[in-house]
């Protein structure tokens, strides 16, 4: 593993230039990732999910309505959740029935099927460029990796074919966080899973919000993908895309 140090910026926005205060972080021992929309580009998906709904929605309009209404308000409530100062994961389903209607066991086959099943086929073709080379050396370092998503991350991980690769995979769901992100919960029982310190470890996502906010709360330098080069926040920093995020970690 690579034991000089590397450098994080965290943006300050004076007149027209930016001057950076610089958090150093001795050595990597860990790196955490989100999954959707970080480890594979999540509109290309959700544009072919899309088009699918719609197909599926040709010969079967009243169900497939009554499950996209299941699907959406399941979404939104999770936003909602978000907001509030302990997003409780169990809370997303009630939420969702409350608002469209529907009972538990039918409105959580509807989520199952379009969130969790249905996209399976089409991930492993939108898997963010570069993202196998930077695990195989992150992994060939002895760095340790772990994935925290707000859904179940398995199946997903297994369809990307990256599933050898994470020693922990954890979701909000899960009996020993059971909140939202930006709750910081997650990641610290991810931390102490990996066996890893918050100022030795990285979380990459790819929204400032929620992952940045998260890393920010857990005291673990954050790293947000899509960003522009040199764009930050409170707690992470931005990079266009994963060479780059390569490039600030040295691995």
């Amino acid at each position: 593993m690579k034991s000089c140090c590397w450098w994080i910026c965290k943006a300050q926005f004076v007149d027209r230039g930016i001057m950076y205060s610089l958090l150093q972080v001795p050595r990597i021992s860990g790196i955490v990732f989100d999954l959707d929309g970080t480890l594979y580009l999540q509109e290309p998906v959700r544009r072919a999910m899309m088009w699918r709904l719609l197909r599926t929605g040709m010969g079967h309009p009243v169900s497939t309505w009554r499950e996209w209404r299941a699907v959406y308000h399941y979404r939104r409530a999770q936003e909602y959740l978000r907001k509030r100062p302990d997003p409780l994961a169990e809370a997303q389903l009630s939420l969702a029935c409350e608002k469209c209607g529907q009972v538990p066991e039918q409105a959580a086959r509807a989520i199952a099927r379009w969130m969790e099943d249905a996209p399976l086929d089409i991930l492993a073709r939108h898997l963010r460029p570069g993202i196998v080379e930077l695990l195989e050396a992150a992994k060939n370092q002895g760095i340790r990796l772990g994935v925290l998503s707000d859904y179940p991350a398995e199946k997903k991980l297994r369809a990307l074919r990256l599933e050898p690769y994470f020693s922990v995979v954890l979701s909000a769901q899960d009996a020993r966080i059971g909140t939202l992100k930006p709750s910081p919960k997650g990641l610290l029982v991810m931390l102490a899973g990996l066996e890893v310190k918050p100022e030795g470890t990285v979380y990459v996502g790819d929204r400032a919000s929620v992952d940045g906010e998260t890393a920010h709360r857990a005291g673990v330098a954050g790293v947000i993908l899509g960003k522009p080069q040199g764009s930050a926040g409170q707690g992470w920093v931005g990079v266009p895309d994963v060479p780059s995020l390569r490039a600030l970690l040295a691995i």
